[in-house]
Parts: C-alpha cells; sequence; structure tokens
C-alpha cells in the first residue's frame, strides 16, 4: 500500500518538480514531498491499528452475545436379555408342487432353543453443547450439538432388527453412534409481540420433551410430548400465546410442518426410478446350495416426502390446596404422519440377509405405505417443591395404501401356473406393511406414568412404568437408555435415585426391566399375518413366532451415571 501512496504522490507532483527554475528548488521540492509521503504514512497506520482494534472489539462481541452451556453424562450399563424360543425364517426352498401345495416352494425355518445373553459392561459417553445468539429484542438462534458414543462402539452397528441400529438423521444424538459432534437443534425463532406470537425455523427442539424432564429433574426441553416423537425433524412451527383471551398464563396454541423423509433428495423423487437390493432368490435353493440364492435388486421410486403435520396445546396451571401451593400443566398433541415409508435411510451391517458374511450396506426407502394419526395428552402435576406425579396416554390409526416394504425373500414362479396363482418373480415374505397390515386401518394404544419424591434440594427418588400394545409404535427411535423404552410392546418398569453432589454434579443409579410381548417393538411395519393366523397370536413372543430376527422377550438393566451441567 506504501509503495502505491509513494507513486500516486509522485505522479501528482512531478509537474511542480519539473517546473523548478533551480537544483535549489528541486531540493525544496523534495524535501516537501518526503514531510507529506510520512504524514500519509502516519495516518495509513494509524487507520489499519484502527480497523484492527475494531475487528478485535467486533470479535469480542460477537463472542460475548454467544451463550454457551451444555451437559456430560458418562454412563455405566450392565445388561441381561432373554430370548424365548422361536423359529428362525431362513427363506423358501424347492418343492414338487402337489394338489394341497401347488407352490413349487416350501418355506425353511429353523427352530431355535431359547437363550440367555449377557452384556455386563458397557460405557458410553454423552456430550451436549446448548448455544444461543440474541439478534435483537423478538429474534435469536438455538442450538445444541450432541456427541453419543459407545466406548469401543461401531460406528456402523450390527444390524439387529431393531430400528436404533440403522443410522439416520432421526437419530442425531438419540442414539449411540459417532464421536462426532451432530446437530440436535438449530433454529431461528422469531417472536412477533403484535400477534402474540412464536415462529421457529429449521431443526425443531423436538426431543427429550415432557414429562422426560421429571425424571431428568430439570426443566420441559422440547415441545412435542415425548410419547409421541423423540427424534430429529426439521422443519417450522408457529405458536400462539393465548393469555389475552383469558386463559392462564403461558398457555400456547401450535402448529407445525416437518419433513421426515426427503424423497427427491437421492430417495428416487428426483430421477423417479432407483435401485438397490432387496432380498434374496431361493428359486434355486434345495436346502444345501447356499451359492444358488441370488440377491434381488428393487425399483425404488418414485416416492413421496414423508410429512408430519402437528398440533399442540399446552396450558401451565398454578393453584393452592390448603397452605399448599401447586402447579399443573395439560399437554395435549396431534400428528398427521403422511406417506410414511418401511425403511429409514441409512447404513447396516448384515441387512437384510441373516447368515450371510457381514457386510455394510446402503439400505433406503422402498415405498410409501400410507398415513397415520398419534394423538397423545398428558397431565403433570407438582404438589409443592418435594413430590410430582404425571400420566401420559398415546393413540394412534394407521390409513394403509396396500404398499408394502420391498425388503424381504423372493421366488421366481413358473410361467404356467394353476388358474388365481402368481408368476414371475414375487415376494413371499418381508417386513410388510404398515403396522402389520397393509390393507386394513389398525389401532394401537400405550399409557406412561411415574412419579419423583425430592425429600430434599439435593436427592430424589422416581419409578415409573409404561405399556404399549401389541401394534404400538411412536417417533422415539432412543430416550438414552440401553434400549428404547417408550416404544415397547410390552410393560417397562423403571426405578432411580438422583443425588446432586455438587452444584453442577449429580450421579444417577436405575434399574429398568423390559417385559415384551410382541415382536418387532419400535417398528411402523410388520410382516402380516399368514391365512387363517390372528397378527397378534401370530407375533407373541410366547407361540414360538416365525421372526427374521431374534426380539428378546424380557431386558434387565441397571445403570450409573455421572451427569454435569455447565
Amino acid at each position: 500500500m506504501n509503495s502505491r501512496i509513494t507513486l500516486a504522490l509522485v505522479a501528482m507532483l512531478a509537474p511542480v518538480a519539473l517546473s523548478a527554475q533551480s537544483n535549489q528548488d528541486l531540493q525544496k521540492e523534495i524535501d516537501n514531498l518526503k514531510v507529506q509521503l510520512k504524514a500519509v504514512e502516519e495516518k495509513a497506520a494509524a487507520a489499519q491499528d484502527l480497523d484492527t482494534r475494531l475487528v478485535k472489539a467486533e470479535t469480542k462481541l460477537a463472542g460475548d452475545n454467544i451463550q454457551w452451556g451444555g451437559d456430560l453424562r458418562t454412563r455405566f450399563d450392565g445388561a441381561q436379555e432373554h430370548f424365548k424360543p422361536y423359529n428362525q425364517f431362513m427363506g423358501f426352498m424347492q418343492n414338487t408342487p402337489s394338489a394341497a401345495n401347488p407352490y413349487p416352494f416350501a418355506p425353511i425355518a429353523q427352530p431355535v432353543g431359547a437363550q440367555d445373553w449377557t452384556n455386563s459392561v458397557q460405557w458410553s459417553t454423552r456430550l451436549g453443547l446448548n448455544m444461543g445468539i440474541t439478534i435483537n429484542e423478538n429474534a435469536k438462534v438455538m442450538g445444541r450439538l450432541v456427541m453419543y458414543k459407545i466406548h469401543g462402539g461401531a460406528d456402523v452397528p450390527t444390524f439387529n432388527g431393531t430400528p436404533n441400529t440403522i443410522s439416520t438423521s432421526f437419530t442425531a444424538g438419540q442414539t449411540p453412534a459417532t464421536d462426532a459432534l451432530l446437530v440436535e437443534r438449530a433454529s431461528l425463532v422469531y417472536h412477533f409481540p403484535a400477534v402474540a406470537s412464536i415462529l421457529s425455523i429449521g431443526r425443531q427442539n423436538t426431543s427429550d420433551g415432557p414429562p422426560l424432564e421429571v425424571r431428568e429433574g430439570s426443566e420441559r426441553n422440547a415441545t412435542p410430548q415425548a410419547l409421541a416423537v423423540n427424534a430429529t425433524i426439521d422443519g417450522i412451527g408457529w405458536k400462539f400465546q393465548l393469555e389475552k383471551l383469558g386463559l392462564p398464563e403461558g398457555t400456547l396454541l401450535g402448529l407445525c410442518y416437518g419433513v421426515g423423509y426427503e424423497s427427491g433428495f437421492g430417495g428416487g423423487g428426483a430421477v423417479k426410478q432407483n435401485q438397490t437390493i432387496v432380498g434374496m432368490n431361493f428359486t434355486n435353493f434345495n436346502g444345501t446350495n447356499p451359492s444358488a440364492i441370488t440377491p434381488v435388486v428393487g425399483n425404488i421410486g418414485p416416492l413421496k416426502d414423508t410429512t408430519v403435520l402437528g398440533a399442540m396445546f399446552d396450558m401451565p396451571l398454578l393453584f393452592q390446596i390448603g397452605e399448599s401451593v401447586q402447579s399443573a400443566n395439560l399437554y395435549l398433541g396431534y400428528n398427521r404422519l403422511g406417506n410414511m415409508t418401511d425403511i429409514p435411510f441409512g447404513n447396516t451391517i448384515n441387512f437384510p440377509i441373516p447368515g450371510q458374511t457381514p457386510s455394510t450396506q446402503y439400505v433406503t426407502a422402498t415405498a410409501n405405505l400410507g398415513d397415520m394419526d398419534q394423538m397423545t395428552v398428558t397431565w403433570k402435576h407438582k404438589i409443592g417443591d418435594t413430590f410430582t406425579y404425571f400420566v401420559s396416554g398415546g393413540y394412534l390409526k394407521s390409513h394403509p395404501n396396500g404398499q408394502v416394504s420391498q425388503y424381504g425373500a423372493y421366488w421366481t414362479f413358473p410361467a404356467v401356473m394353476p388358474p388365481g396363482y402368481p408368476t414371475g418373480l414375487q415376494q413371499l415374505s418381508g417386513f410388510g406393511g404398515l403396522m402389520g397390515d397393509p390393507n386394513k386401518s389398525e389401532t394401537a394404544s400405550a399409557y406412561y406414568a411415574g412419579m419423583r419424591y425430592d425429600p430434599t434440594s439435593t436427592f430424589g427418588v422416581g419409578v415409573e412404568f409404561n405399556h404399549g400394545s401389541p401394534r404400538w409404535w411412536t417417533y422415539t427411535p432412543a430416550t438414552g437408555e440401553y434400549t428404547d423404552k417408550l416404544g415397547a410392546r410390552g410393560d417397562v418398569w423403571e426405578a432411580y435415585i438422583h443425588w446432586r453432589f455438587a452444584h453442577n454434579a449429580a450421579l444417577r443409579l436405575g434399574y429398568i426391566d423390559y417385559k415384551y410381548s410382541t415382536a418387532m417393538s419400535g417398528w411402523q411395519i410388520g410382516p402380516s399375518a399368514q391365512p387363517g393366523q390372528n397378527w397378534e397370536s401370530a407375533m407373541n413372543l410366547s407361540n414360538t413366532p416365525m421372526l427374521q430376527y431374534a426380539y428378546p422377550s424380557t431386558v434387565k438393566n441397571y445403570y450409573a451415571a455421572i451427569e454435569v451441567k455447565f
């Protein structure tokens, strides 16, 4: 910069220098030029120093404007799982057609006896970083980054039949994955005082919602109720404050819209047709030649986006009974899940082919299976400063469209078959349709109750119970436990103690007892019942069902955790 200033000044003053009548005049002009050049250099240096100081000041101001916080949890788990006898589905083999069985195949199932599995030592670490930025008096940005890792665990876990062993964006920060920081929340929140409303755009606060804060001993962490949604969802939400209508202060009515699966981005929507391995063809398998089993490549798409359209109503209550001041919250929620798909996109190992050499495979949705209505209600009541209880209920109703997942086992039927029987490549078994029935609307329900007693400000004990019907499903891939709790089809008990031994550090000890009644807990899909079978009976774990994957009947999980907030 200094050289450019010098050249500019020389160019401006050159005529003056050339017009000097003597060497003395020329020398005088040169001395004046040096003085002026030095003054310009000093001004430039001062401006550069001012700019540096301003950058530092603005950087510091921006840094001071970001509010940081977070939590760190190191947890030890031990578990014992029991598997009741079941029939392991292995595929199909050739069969000589007869009048009793005109099909050229016969199913193969390997009886598996009762098993017990123990994982006595499992350590995990979960780190959450909360960030808030105030833009102005009405706008702010809120974010949360999460790392959740099993010590020594695989980044892509072996698929074991449960949905939380598929790595997806829905489970970011909720199920153990890698040591990378994942974005669990990131949204712009804008308050419109004139219409008493709040707009939120981005990755919503849809994880760890009520009433999970009772167990955690914290404030409410999310908008939707945990029995409905506990996953990472991107979208837009708008809440309206209803105090002006005469309702209690803090009463909210909210509407939200989110996308659960974007079909146009690598899902078949943009290219109309996609392909992936969806199963195995057992046409030439005779029971002893596994090399004759060949992969089946399925055509995927065109698919539609899976969407979530929801509504919520929250009403806080503050009242007095006798001399006791009490507070309560009533939560109502409704979600319409549209164009639901079968498999969340992600990576798995050894899927969906049991018994084959493990290999990492990309999986994706293969079909839109229909819509689902989801309704939840929660009542939370705090009596004084020591006792809190809650009761939560959920209800589902499916609206299937006749489609089933393409993942499964296949057979090539002969070109000539008896009237009414299929020909060509046909799917014989698979993961099925929505809630286990691709053609008929089905319902399911669940309830969740618990209490916590805090005799002192630093010590609390609690107990919880939840029950899910045979077809129950909820958008909760995990809630931080050893395995998903609120999505269980069956009964789950949990007891815990929570001791805050320092201002920001606590010890948690607990025990969770799972008793599953029905296979495929956590899945929104399921194989249909065979003709003449009752679905609930066919999937009942006490009836030696035929399953593609083993599902435990009981899980006993004890844990200890150090929790630090900062």
